[in-house]
């Protein structure tokens, strides 16, 4: 019944890392390439080419289009992986069934923006999710009783790329969020970069392990540009401490210079983690920290402000895997892993995990259409 369906996703976007975000759900299988077209916002500006190519290369089929190009569908399904102020206009047309999937799971304020209330249907990963969104005041627990917001387990949160644990090289991972595009929604630890640097040292003399791999954000340096330097401080740090460092080349983009100083430097760029297990992990307020749950990954959370603290306890209770880097560069004490399991219970549906990543969209449809 929802094969006849035509399927769209909504970009509206000028930053580049936001489709390499996008083009994970494809590589994954939760999108077919065969049944999907990405409709994009048509802007005049240097990015334009830039995700074109991407998409291109990729096999994803796609066409750049303006607002009266959405007016003329007149049946299926649009999937929103981003809030944009023109999805709203997206939304207007009435032909289709609108989804905000999220492009990842997080405890980020962007999460609880009111605009997620234009859509028909809501994805979440969990419970935590929901409990969120009821938090916020977005939602209420009729929407909850009606279905408008679907728990769809590890569908949308991504993959860290790692390999499964006791495969591949041991390492530490360090996975820092980007700056945000407002100050206010600045989760990145990137700026304590003597703190972090001391925290992934002691970390890898604790547990034996000589190599630091770093997944920059996709977005790093978008909106301050000095954060991607502050990617090239941290590595030099850490190659003083003589550890080796590996970075996820495809996050970070790089001028020819930046990228001589990286060699000269020893620093390694890969392209692919699937030779790397992260012997523990650290990330900011971010998609990854439900990444690491979901893949089994003993982690710690940066902190760059109070109130980042304050807004995570609210939602989490007790997180005693807390760094704050504003007072501090030592890691709680030990944490059992039952904490974490049931951490991954409240966030990620479980139930999920046993229908095959490339069934899920199929299954969403028919909770939907037998609602």
């Amino acid at each position: 019944m929802t094969k006849s369906l035509a399927y769209f996703i909504y970009l509206d976007t000028k930053i580049v890392g936001a489709i390499l975000q996008l083009c994970a759900f494809f590589e994954r299988g939760v999108f077919a390439k065969d049944n999907t077209i990405v409709l994009v916002k048509k802007y005049k500006h240097k990015s334009t080419r830039l995700i074109a190519q991407i998409l291109t290369k990729q096999g994803i089929v796609y066409r750049f289009v303006k607002e009266n190009d959405l007016d003329e569908l007149t049946d299926g399904v649009m999937f929103y992986p981003f809030n944009a102020q023109s999805n709203c206009r997206a939304v207007a047309n009435r032909h289709l069934t609108h989804i905000f999937i999220t492009h990842g799971e997080s405890n980020k304020v962007s999460s609880i923006k009111p605009i997620i209330r234009i859509y028909d249907y809501v994805i979440t990963a969990g419970q935590a999710g929901i409990e969120r969104y009821l938090a916020s005041g977005i939602f209420s627990q009729h929407d909850v009783d009606t279905g408008r917001i679907i728990m769809l387990g590890d569908t949308f949160i991504g993959r860290t790329g790692l390999t499964d644990k006791g495969m591949g090289q041991e390492v530490v991972f360090y996975a820092p969020t980007w700056e945000g595009g407002i100050e206010r929604e600045n989760y990145s630890s990137l700026s304590y970069v003597d703190k972090v640097a001391k925290i992934l040292t002691n970390t890898a003399k604790t547990h034996q392990v000589d190599t630091i791999v770093i997944k920059p954000h996709p977005n790093t340096g978008h909106r301050l540009r000095q954060y991607i330097d502050h990617v090239y401080e941290l590595a030099k740090i850490l190659r003083n401490g003589q550890l080796n460092v590996v970075i996820f080349k495809p996050y970070l983009r790089l001028m020819w210079l930046q990228s001589f100083k990286y060699e000269r430097l020893g620093v390694i760029f890969v392209d692919d983690l699937t030779t790397y297990h992260a012997k523990i992990g650290f990330c900011d307020i971010s998609a990854v920290e439900t990444q690491f749950l979901n893949e089994g990954i003993f982690y710690y959370l940066f902190l760059n402000s109070i109130e980042n603290k304050a807004m995570i306890k609210n939602i989490c209770c007790k997180n005693p895997h807390i760094v704050n880097l504003m007072s501090s560069h030592e890691l709680p004490d030990s944490i059992p892993m039952s904490f974490y399991q049931e951490l991954k219970n409240y966030v990620i549906f479980q139930e999920m995990s046993m229908l095959p990543i490339n069934e899920r969209i199929d299954c969403l449809l028919h909770k939907i259409i037998d609602k």
